[in-house]
């Protein structure tokens, strides 16, 4: 008789036994634990890119020879780190092949100081989840590691490949016993830190807008069923939800929960209750789980120095900050090392440039709550002056440098570089309410001014305007009043100026700041002419360049330059040579910008003479110089203006040309109301041209753009213009319709004189095309209109 006494596919870590005849008693035996995943998340959304990176990396099937085997995911307090690898090891349980050895997970909790979980007491949890006795398990960190990582090759190298999933892992040393020799295995580790462990890093973003929306309506319809239709019912509200939880998804989990807590609660009342600031954390929790919690816990990980640097920089006023600034609020000139060690924490996060870092919306709130703690230990308020102190030296150094241009300077470049890179900051600096902020809002007229920036001039003015008040500062308030009108007149607000203007003009007189009344002044002229009220524009104007004349500005031929354009409505050829005086002036001061300014006002007067090849030329050199000086907004109105000479030369082809520039450059500079009149005289070009159909298109397109832009009167203007190539190609039924949208835009505009022409337009074509009947009501109601605007 033969006995076969053979053990074959197997591992084994223990004694083996072997006879003829043995009797033992054997321990019950051990099962490995090698698929024991916590539950995932049945409300996944909006990570689909993140997964399928993470997928790629565990492929088996992919070379790794020249790759991490290993993969890290990384990113801040509640971002769904661990939800994204208890996904991905999920999915990649169930490919085919992948890990048929199976998967361990283990949570390391490294920034619990209760429960953190050294890596001793780790390998052991592990060990004994691959079927390793207790009593077999050595106590040394090392020849735990070296059984841990056998253990794994073996499995290996009977193509039974294991995947080890790590969580929590606070620092390189609490991970790094725990991962498997080189292809012995594959990890996936989770950490509020970027790791320097040999892993591939995926850093983990907030999610987008509509991906947490998405998630509170799954999490409604997964407690509550398909009856809960609150997303669906609030939908701008349930935007605004998520944006106060900064589309962080432990946030939008814990409003989440309280909603479905509630059936009844509508989320309006979720988004009232979230909106202030100053409890908002407060307001972030439910049962066990709470956001102030998950950052205390990165928090009390932090040293001395980078915790009084979290807790500083909420201060920063604006959305972002440069290194720079931070070391000026901080008063650490080595402050970057600090900044990036933070951002490996995921505290703050990399800016879209090197050199610039940003705190998640409620990570900002937990640090000035923390800021607030230890106002007196941080210094805060005088940290505070320091940064705005920084960005006030910054932006007057700046803003000289673009007074003083002439387009051939880097020094140019770099200042509006700087202006551009911290206008956020800026703006919100300037409306703090402090002095320096107030000094700040009067440093940045240039940079406004040059770049269009108006709404953001309006908001730095109105907020100094309120300081000033407070403060009784007279003398600045006129100034910020004169401001105030210049802006409003640019943005069209022709009627709003006129009355600044002359409530700046009155207290400028009475606090002697005669700079500040020659700029009401000025103000004043431009609105005036816009409002057709000519004679009073010149008057305005004069009084204007006299005001400098006295205080012996060299800027005085120039004011007498711009009012030129009104006096173009009275005298054309007295026009006509106070800016040819303004140009001489501008060109003997060296003054590119001025000049560009005066050559174009020029153009407009020599083409209301008659005067079209002489226009163009100087409308040109406009152009030429703007360009030069790096003016794009002022090279666009040139030429534009340059387009409409050519119009009137006849030179339609070129004019075109000329228009289409005018329209590229605008869409470039993002002016809307620009392109809009870019768009409008390019489609009078076409028109003139003959071309009707392209005319109509374009002319649609402007009167689109004027109505976004709230410019009702234009827009009626622009819809005439399409009525017109109608009307002049014989289509006579299409020039009707147009003509009835112009009527009701300017009805919507209350522009009554448009309002009259474009009636009289509509009536007497109305009788071309044989309504007679409906041409006859649009007469009578003109007739009536003009009778109400005459005895005005």
């Amino acid at each position: 008789m033969t006995t076969s006494n053979k053990i074959d596919d197997g591992i084994f870590f223990s004694a083996v036994i072997q006879g003829h005849t043995i009797t033992v008693e054997l321990p019950p035996s051990i099962t490995p634990a090698l698929s024991g995943l916590p539950l995932r998340s049945r409300t996944y959304v909006g990570r689909s890119r993140e997964l399928s990176s993470l997928l790629d990396q565990l492929d088996p099937s992919r070379s790794h020879q020249n790759t991490a085997r290993f993969a890290a995911v990384v990113g801040m307090a509640g971002v769904g780190k661990t939800e994204l690898a208890l996904q991905a090891a999920a999915e990649a349980e169930k490919r085919t092949g992948w890990f048929p050895g199976g998967i361990l997970f283990i949570n390391l909790f490294g920034y619990d100081n209760e429960r953190y979980i050294s890596p001793e007491q780790a390998l052991g949890s592990l060990l004994i989840a691959l079927g390793i006795p207790g009593e077999q398990i050595p106590p040394d960190l090392a020849d735990r590691t070296r059984l841990y990582r056998s253990i794994l090759s073996a499995y290996a190298s009977r193509g039974k490949h294991i995947l080890i999933v790590i969580d929590n892992a606070s620092s390189d040393g609490q991970v790094e016993p725990l991962l498997p020799s080189h292809d012995d295995g594959t990890a996936i580790v989770t950490s509020r830190h970027s790791l320097a462990v040999g892993a591939r890093i995926l850093d983990l973003d907030v999610l987008e807008p509509s991906a947490s929306v998405e998630l509170v309506r799954r999490v409604l319809f997964q407690a509550r069923g398909e009856n809960d239709s609150r997303v669906a019912q609030e939908q701008e509200k349930a935007r605004a939800l998520v944006e106060l939880c900064g589309n962080l998804p432990l946030a939008l989990q814990i409003c989440a929960s309280l909603l479905a807590d509630s059936p009844s609660r509508p989320i309006s009342s979720l988004v009232q209750a979230l909106f202030a600031a100053h409890t908002r954390l407060d307001r972030l929790k439910r049962e066990d789980r709470a956001v102030r919690a998950a950052f205390e816990l990165s928090y009390l990980q932090l040293s001395a120095d980078p915790a009084r640097i979290l807790r500083l920089l909420p201060l920063n006023p604006g959305p972002d900050i440069s290194s720079r600034a931070a070391a000026h609020l901080t008063g650490d000139p080595n402050i970057e090392v600090i900044l990036e060690d933070l951002a490996r924490a995921h505290l703050i996060e990399p800016g879209t440039t090197w050199g610039r870092w940003r705190l998640h919306d409620l990570l900002r709130l937990y640090a000035d709550e923390k800021g607030k703690e230890h106002a007196e230990l941080d210094e805060r308020q005088f940290s505070l002056e320091r940064v705005l102190y920084f960005y006030l030296m910054g932006a007057t150094s700046a803003n000289l440098i673009l007074k003083e241009r002439n387009g051939r300077g880097e020094d140019e470049v770099d200042a509006l570089e700087w202006l551009e890179e911290e206008r956020s900051n800026l703006v919100a600096a300037a409306q703090t309410g402090h002095e320096i902020g107030v000094d700040l809002a009067f440093a940045l007229d240039e940079f406004f001014h040059l770049r269009r920036y108006f709404d953001d001039w309006l908001a730095v003015i109105d907020s100094a305007l309120k300081a000033l008040r407070i403060r009784g500062d007279l003398h600045r308030e006129g100034w910020a009043l004169a401001t105030l009108a210049l802006v409003l007149y640019h943005v069209r607000r022709f009627d709003e100026a006129l009355e600044i203007g002359k409530a700046a003009i009155d207290i400028c007189r009475r606090s002697g700041n005669r700079y500040g009344e020659q700029a009401a002044l000025n103000a004043l002229s431009q609105s005036l002419y816009h409002l057709g009220e000519y004679r009073d524009s010149v008057d305005a104007g004069r009084k204007a360049a006299e005001i400098l004349h006295e205080l012996n500005d060299p800027q005085a031929a120039k004011a007498l330059g711009s009012l030129a354009l009104a006096l173009q409505e009275l005298d054309i050829q007295e026009a006509i040579q106070l800016h040819r005086d303004a140009v001489s002036d501008c060109q003997a001061r060296e003054d590119r910008q001025g000049e560009a300014a005066m050559r174009n006002l020029l153009g407009m007067a020599l083409r209301k003479s008659g005067e079209f090849t002489e226009a163009a030329q100087e409308h040109w050199a406009a152009a030429t110089l703007y360009q030069e000086v790096g003016d794009h907004h002022g090279e666009a109105a040139a030429l534009g203006s340059y387009g409409l000479a050519l119009q009137d030369a006849g030179r339609y082809a070129e004019a075109i040309h000329a228009h289409s520039q005018d329209v590229r450059l605008c869409e470039e500079t993002g002016d809307r109301h620009a392109l809009a009149e870019a768009l409008d005289n390019l489609a009078l070009a076409h028109r003139r041209a003959g071309q009707v159909d392209n005319a109509v298109v374009i002319y649609r397109q402007a009167a689109e753009i004027f109505q976004e832009v709230e410019d009702l009167s234009m827009e009626g203007l622009a819809i005439g213009g399409s009525g017109r190539a109608f009307e002049e190609a014989g289509r006579l039924g299409e020039a009707i319709e147009a003509y009835r949208d112009a009527v009701q835009s300017f009805r919507n505009a209350n522009d009554r004189e448009n309002l009259l022409m474009a009636l009289e337009t509509l009536g007497i074509t109305l009788l071309k095309g044989g309504f007679s009947e409906e041409s006859d009501k649009v007469r009578q109601e003109f007739m009536t209109l003009a009778s109400a605007l005459d005895a005005c």
